[in-house]
């Protein structure tokens, strides 16, 4: 007998705990550090410059420990509970665990997006102190938690990445509370399905018209093969993510394609390389436009490119204050007349 579900999807998916949490947005939850601020979180984030959720993603001794805030009235938001009953848990629990915490952000008023997700996790009903010498204070605060989880269990997606979108002020969607149960078995179920498969693939459900056609041409030389397959591996990669793709390899602008989706403009530099080393040069123009846009600018160097070719995206980092790739690694960028960009091991 043939299912009629794949294998990332649920027979029931209503069968999964399954809670969102709404915050505000940040790179990477570590707290306000070297300019990784929050922004987007409501009125307490405007009030205070911070919210409580700033390390929902700081290992502490291979947990994780995040922040939401409940309902609950001005200035008393420790006394504020999570409905558990929603999730399965009896009155009387004080907590339930097994299950999938989904963390949501808006972006700059462009709507709200999956940033990333807590497996297995345990949910409490109340505020929990935060763990002995956890260092979670912020401005002499102690920053508690509702939800944590084993490290290995948590999921946080890159900025440019965060594609998957929810649902908000609408019917069946998130409401004014920053916690969404998405329990409506008539509303929610397609929701549910798709936010699931994405969750165990990484991949979108969202349709989009990818690609402006009519830029590419055939070039039997080495050198245009390699930089057509660098090309070919970029846009693949932000294709997968929904992103509307422009070539302006003509243009002479200081980069190759430009991406955008949901209000990101991102300018996307591809170098390709023969060899597995991530050595590039950036011309003048391109380094200038490196330096004069660093926050939308991604430098995207495809190594081994005719072979088994692999993608890593270098980013500006504000809180690293240099430029990070997808690894983890950094650019050490040397000026001369150009620039000349290596990978620091």
């Amino acid at each position: 007998m043939t299912s009629s579900h794949t294998e990332a999807e649920p027979a029931d998916p209503f069968g999964v705990p399954l809670i969102l949490f709404r915050v505000g947005w940040m790179e990477r939850y570590q707290g306000i550090t070297s300019g990784d601020a929050i922004s987007s979180g409501g009125s307490y984030i405007a009030d205070h410059g911070f919210g409580h959720e700033i390390f929902n993603f700081l290992p502490i001794r291979g947990h994780l420990y995040g922040y939401v805030q409940p309902p609950g009235k001005r200035d008393k938001w420790t006394d504020a509970q999570i409905n558990l009953t929603r999730l399965g848990a009896k009155p009387d629990d004080e907590s339930i665990s097994g299950v999938t915490a989904v963390w949501v952000a808006t972006l700059q008023g462009q709507g709200a997006f999956v940033l990333g997700w807590y497996n297995n996790a345990t949910i409490f009903r109340s505020w929990q102190q935060p763990p002995l010498d956890s260092a979670r204070i912020h401005e002499g605060a102690d920053l508690g938690f509702y939800v944590t989880c084993d490290e290995k269990d948590a999921i946080l997606i890159p900025p440019d990445e965060r594609v998957f979108s929810v649902p908000q002020q609408v019917r069946g969607g998130f409401g004014q509370a920053n916690i969404w149960y998405a329990d409506d078995h008539e509303l929610n179920r397609q929701f549910r399905i798709d936010l699931l498969r994405y969750i165990a693939t990484r991949e979108s459900t969202a349709s989009s018209d990818i690609l402006e056609q009519g830029y590419r041409q055939t070039d039997p030389l080495l050198r245009r093969r390699v930089e057509q397959a660098a090309i070919d591996l970029t846009i693949s990669h932000y294709a997968q993510l929904h992103y509307r793709i422009r070539s302006v390899e003509r243009d002479n602008v200081g980069w190759d394609l430009e991406a955008s989706r949901d209000g990101r403009d991102l300018k996307l530099e591809v170098k390709g390389l023969c060899g597995g080393e991530t050595r590039v040069e950036l011309t003048p123009n391109e380094y200038q436009a490196m330096s004069q846009n660093a926050q939308t600018y991604r430098l995207c160097i495809v190594t081994n490119a005719l072979d088994k070719p692999s993608l890593e995206i270098f980013s500006y980092s504000n809180e690293a204050g240099c430029w990070k790739g997808t690894s983890g690694r950094t650019l050490n960028v040397v000026e001369s007349v150009a620039a000349r960009c290596s990978v620091l091991e």
